[in-house]
């Protein structure tokens, strides 16, 4: 080609073409081969053949186009897939930031595109200040008739004059705008459904919108991401409200009051939330083994106690008990080797509203043991169950419980013991009761068939089930949670339970409609139920699991493993996007659900809180090095205080050292001091005591004392007693003049020598 001439001007559709081509190295090698082809001498049938060969080179188009597409007036078929466009052809007069968040947010397949032109400022003057000429003529002739003013002539002038001078200062500019947007629906119901949800939605900024009737396939075109307008539907804006159009917003969890839970990804904002101003309180955790889910309930937890919340916490591996010792709560380990014991015949000692009725009570508890019991005997018979539901109520009735009692609660309940005598006394019954004897005198007695004597008089209560047996862990997170749940009913308070690794109760369908059931009901009694898991299968095959994730308002999705993560996406609803934030997150990050907002987290904690919270086996083995060096310095007299651990358990254990050492020198002097006083004090009592009773009437002065001052007041260890003053061979009446003591008194073992 002659460098004179110049080359043909490409589209801009075929360079986007050619730039995903590259990007994505298609038929590269194949096009470079023909182009250098071309430029050989070639025959008229080389070259068809050439040209033939090209055009069954797969190219991207080919790739991303879909497979057929009808169209219809009021939309488009592509595939199986319904598509209906819409434009925007009316724009309030004043349009306010961030209004396209809810249509950003919406959940729903929808494209949306902005055309954005420059247009000729001069020429737009010229057009204002003719416009606005005519306007004060308009209003000029108005008054000189005796009309009333129009008030949207005036606005409209007003409006005029300051988009002019803004246009004059250079503080603005103006543009032509047009909006489209494409919505996918699986039928036209939906679809229409769809529409009529974002119309609404636009229309209540006042942004009106309609379909593009007998132009769908314009409009389609038009929002794909091509570049081209095809619509020319326009409006002109200048750059204020231009700028408030772009889709570039996020949602923001900064609340008034609540607690932190981390930082927003998106923009740096905190998220401050309080779970209790949501529908319910209840809130779900997932995410793989390490990706720090129980860091971020530890660090909620903690925080929700400076409010005043009480928990209560099922712990199956350990990892609350650095926490609860750090507070002063109760730390209560469930095992065979322990002396606490819970009663699953137990009674909640008063229930409020219908519950509290005679026999409910009873009926509730019963309906409980019914799924306990299948958990420990496994899958009954519809004969079976009869037999196991009269035997539960006839041994409630050995102990004067049965429908009719009043304030059953207070009655002492039967224990498993006595459901094992009345079912080896009933037909069909002593298959169950040689069952359950394993629990009452085989090898896992002790544990389920004695008394509760476990007390939750304390803020943080963790139950550790970590050593018992896997097959044991079920029953004692169903006895725990049913246990806790009395006492809930009995007492409203705001209160967090969290159950940790909650899979457990989930491969059971009798454990898991109970968490269901409790979780249900726990708004009704101010609590906020806490379920977490690593395992997403359980939750996802069982019929409770998607129940109880539905009637959580708060969800924390942290880092998950690629093989979760699908089943996360369907369970949650989420995009692409998020789906890969969540398998590139770092530990402590995540998606964030509360109610309808969600943001992306970075959980964040303090030092001083990470020191209590933190489960990094490398940080908890430094900490408890350090916890050692402590006391060892302690063993040795030096009181070591430290100012504080880091993240790597060091302690500045010299400078502590030395201001101890000062401390406990002046705590030292003081002392001194101190027993010195006590000691004078008392043998100045003690002689005036001795001249009291011997009625001594000589001229010399008695100590002068306090009328006020009670005798307790004295340390009586420091006194001498009345025998070993009047034991002293030298006592005699003092004669006059005042004698002078040949020796001073002196302090030998606590005991006062008179002077002789």
């Amino acid at each position: 080609m002659d460098q004179k001439t110049p080359p043909p001007k490409a589209s801009s559709s075929s360079l986007l073409v050619q730039a995903f081509d590259d990007l994505l190295g298609l038929h590269k090698k194949s096009t470079n081969a023909l182009k250098a082809a071309k430029k050989r001498n070639l025959s008229s049938e080389e070259l068809q053949a050439i040209s033939y060969y090209e055009e069954g080179l797969q190219k991207t188009l080919d790739l991303i186009a879909p497979a057929g597409m009808e169209v219809h007036p009021m939309e488009l078929v592509l595939n199986d897939q319904f598509a209906r466009t819409l434009y925007v052809y009316n724009w309030p007069n004043y349009i306010y930031p961030n209004w396209m968040s809810q249509a950003v947010n919406f959940d729903a397949q929808m494209d949306i595109t902005h055309f954005i032109y420059p247009s000729n400022n001069k020429a737009i003057m010229k057009m204002l200040r003719k416009k606005v000429a005519e306007m004060r003529s308009s209003i000029r002739i108005l008054e000189q008739r005796g009309i009333v003013r129009d008030p949207s002539l005036e606005a409209a002038l007003q409006d005029a004059e300051e988009l002019r001078d803004l246009l004059a200062r250079g503080r603005e500019k103006l543009y032509q705008f047009g909006m489209y947007v494409t919505v996918y629906a699986d039928d036209e119901q939906k679809l229409k459904k769809l529409q009529t949800d974002v119309e609404s939605l636009l229309g209540g900024k006042l942004v009106l919108s309609k379909p593009a009737f007998f132009q769908m396939e314009h409009g389609w075109l038009s929002t794909l991401p091509l570049a081209i307008d095809e619509l020319e539907i326009n409006r002109n804006m200048n750059t204020s409200p231009l700028a408030t159009s772009f889709p570039f917003s996020s949602s923001d969890l900064t609340d008034d009051h609540g607690i932190l839970y981390g930082i927003n990804r998106h923009n740096d904002s905190l998220v401050i939330f309080d779970r209790f101003d949501l529908p319910n309180a209840n809130a779900t955790v997932f995410a793989t083994s390490g990706a720090g889910k129980s860091f971020a309930v530890k660090l909620e937890i903690l925080r929700a106690m400076m409010f005043g919340t009480e928990v209560f916490v099922i712990d199956p591996e350990n990892e609350y008990v650095d926490l609860c010792k750090t507070v002063g709560g109760t730390f209560i380990p469930l095992s065979l080797q322990s002396s606490f014991r819970i009663n699953p015949f137990d009674l909640p000692q008063a229930i409020r509203g219908e519950e509290a009725q005679a026999g409910e009570v009873l009926r509730a508890a019963i309906i409980t043991l019914h799924g306990l019991f299948k958990i420990m005997l496994g899958t009954l018979t519809p004969s079976e169950d009869g037999i196991l539901d009269k035997a539960i109520m006839d041994t409630y009735a050995l102990k004067g419980i049965d429908m009719t009692t009043e304030n059953a609660g207070d009655i002492e309940p039967p224990t498993m013991h006595h459901l094992v005598d009345v079912l080896m006394t009933t037909d069909g019954g002593e298959n169950m009761a040689k069952t359950l004897q394993k629990y009452t005198e085989g090898s896992y007695a002790g544990l389920f068939d004695q008394p509760t004597n476990v007390e939750l008089e304390n803020q943080v209560v963790v139950f550790q089930i970590r050593d018992l047996e896997d097959q044991l862990r079920p029953i004692a997170m169903y006895i725990v949670l049913n246990f806790l749940w009395n006492r809930i009913r009995s007492d409203l308070k705001r209160r967090f339970l969290v159950v940790d690794e909650a899979w457990n109760l989930m491969q059971y369908d009798d454990s898991a409609r109970f968490l269901y059931g409790l979780i249900k009901r726990a708004r009704k009694y101010y609590l906020g139920v806490t379920t977490i898991t690593q395992d997403v299968e359980d939750f996802v095959n069982s019929p409770f699991g998607k129940p109880i994730i539905t009637n959580a308002s708060l969800q924390i999705l942290l880092k998950q493993s690629p093989t979760a993560v699908d089943n996360l996406q369907k369970l949650f609803y989420l995009t692409d996007g998020e789906k890969y934030l969540l398998l590139n997150s770092d530990v402590g990050q995540g998606l964030f659900f509360a109610g309808n907002k969600h943001v992306a987290i970075q959980i964040v904690a303090s030092p001083q809180e990470e020191l209590i919270i933190t489960t990094n086996p490398e940080e908890v083995l430094a900490i408890r090095e350090a916890k050692k060096r402590d006391e060892k310095a302690k063993r040795l007299g030096e009181e070591l205080i430290p100012k504080g651990v880091d993240s790597a358990g060091e302690v500045n254990a010299e400078k502590a050292a030395q201001e101890a050492a000062q401390e406990q020198d002046k705590k030292n002097v003081e002392a001194e001091q101190k027993g010195e006083n006590d000691v004078t004090e008392a043998a100045e009592k003690a002689l005036a005591d001795e001249i009291t009773e011997e009625g001594a009437d000589t001229p010399a002065a008695e100590p002068s004392q306090d009328p006020t001052q009670s005798p307790a007041a004295t340390l009586t260890q420091a006194t001498p007693s009345k025998e070993e003053i009047l034991d002293n061979p030298a006592n005699e009446p003092i004669p006059e003049p005042e004698p002078e003591p040949e020796e001073e008194p002196t302090k030998e073992e606590g005991n006062e020598k008179k002077p002789e």
